[in-house]
């Protein structure tokens, strides 16, 4: 697997990207992890959908990865709080 340029993965650079209380558009998170590492494009929106809370099918697909991206209906990422986002329902 691709580390970073800090040897991280992809997953590590994006939950180090966006940070508690901040909110990201896709393009805003996408080119932060960018600057991290050479990661191919497919990996990272790959990952960008793996670690998203509230979406069911990414949990059946990708189940052994920890999710904590929540995504906002206006598509803007976030870190998953259960104290101020709905329960998720698989």
């Amino acid at each position: 697997m691709a580390k970073g340029h800090s040897g991280e993965s992809c997953r590590e650079a994006i939950r180090k990207c966006i940070k508690p209380g901040e909110v990201l558009s896709f393009s805003e998170l996408y080119n932060k992890v960018r600057q991290l590492g050479a990661w191919k494009d497919e990996t990272v929106w790959q990952q960008l959908i793996a670690v998203i809370v509230n979406l069911p099918p990414a949990r059946f697909h990708w189940k052994s990865v920890q999710p904590f991206l929540f995504i906002r209906g206006d598509g803007r990422y976030e870190n998953y709080d259960s104290k101020i986002h709905p329960q998720i329902i698989d």
